[in-house]
C-alpha cells in the first residue's frame, strides 16, 4: 500500500518542479549554431563545432516577430489603447447580437408565414373539394356561400397564395 503524501512533501515537490522549470528555461536563451558536416547533413547545436565553420542563427524575439518591416511599404499601425480595444470589442459584440436577433426574427416570421400559407392552402383545398363553405355575418349568423361567392373566394385564395407563399 502506497503511503499518503503529506502537505509539506507536496509543497516540496511543487517547489522542486518550479525550480527545475526555471533552471531549464534559462537554457532556452542559449545561442544556436548551424553547419554542414562532412557527410553533407545539416547540423544544429548550442555549441559550435570544432572546425569553427558554423553560422550563428539569429533568434527572433516576440517584438521582432510582431514588428512590421520598414521596407514593406505599409504604414505602421499605431498601438491602440486598452480602452480602444475594449470599445472595438463591444462594438463587434453588439453587431453580432443584433445579427443574431435579426436572424431569430426572420426565423419566427418564416414560421408564421409557413402556418399562414398552410391555412390558405387548406381553405383552397376545402373550396375545391366542394364542401359547403360558411361565412359569418356581422351579427354572427352563419351564411353558406353560393357558387359565385365560392368562385370569388377560390380566386382570392389562389391570388393570396401566389402573392404570399413562395
Amino acid at each position: 500500500m502506497k503511503p499518503k503524501m503529506t502537505r509539506p512533501s507536496m509543497i516540496a515537490r511543487l517547489l522542486l518542479s518550479i525550480s527545475l522549470s526555471v533552471v531549464l528555461a534559462g537554457g532556452a536563451d542559449a545561442d544556436v549554431y548551424k553547419w554542414v558536416d562532412k557527410d553533407g547533413k545539416v547540423q544544429y547545436s548550442d555549441s559550435p563545432p570544432l572546425s569553427g565553420d558554423a553560422k550563428k542563427m539569429k533568434r527572433k524575439t516576440k517584438e521582432a516577430a510582431n514588428a512590421v518591416p520598414a521596407s514593406s511599404g505599409a504604414a505602421a499601425k499605431p498601438a491602440t489603447s486598452i480602452a480602444d480595444q475594449e470599445l472595438e470589442f463591444r462594438k463587434r459584440k453588439m453587431g453580432q447580437e443584433e445579427a443574431e436577433k435579426k436572424k431569430l426574427a426572420e426565423k419566427e416570421l418564416a414560421e408564421k408565414n409557413k402556418g399562414y400559407c398552410s391555412n390558405l392552402r387548406g381553405e383552397l383545398q376545402s373550396n375545391k373539394d366542394g364542401r359547403r363553405i360558411v361565412k359569418y355575418s356581422e351579427k354572427g349568423e352563419r351564411q353558406f356561400l353560393d357558387d359565385a361567392e365560392r368562385a370569388k373566394s377560390r380566386t382570392e385564395l389562389e391570388q393570396a397564395i401566389a402573392r404570399d407563399c413562395k
